[in-house]
């Protein structure tokens, strides 16, 4: 983890809240997210679509990101994932793929 200047207190609680917000993403899409310390202090939670072909599971999943200080989505060739940041910095996507 990087250093911060925030309280532990503050850390643990954005370390705990990204913990929820992974599990619910991970239950919603069926995939097991990447939760990871960004520059900028923030936890970043990374989770692959596989397809969002339902209205509902793609309004459940805007509910869970929107809960984040940050989200995004981004696409490569072969894959599709959504992001979330909860803390820190925003930081740009390139300083972490």
């Amino acid at each position: 983890m990087p250093d911060d200047p925030r309280s532990d207190e503050e850390l643990r609680a954005a370390r705990t809240r990204a913990g929820e917000l992974a599990g619910e993403l991970g239950v919603l899409l069926g995939a097991r997210p990447s939760v990871t310390w960004t520059a900028g202090g923030a936890v970043r939670v990374a989770v692959r679509v596989r397809g969002l072909d339902g209205g509902e599971l793609a309004t459940a999943v805007l509910g869970v990101l929107a809960q984040a200080d940050r989200f995004g989505h981004w696409r490569t060739a072969e894959r599709e994932y959504v992001w979330l940041e909860v803390g820190g910095e925003p930081v740009t996507d390139e300083e972490w793929r």
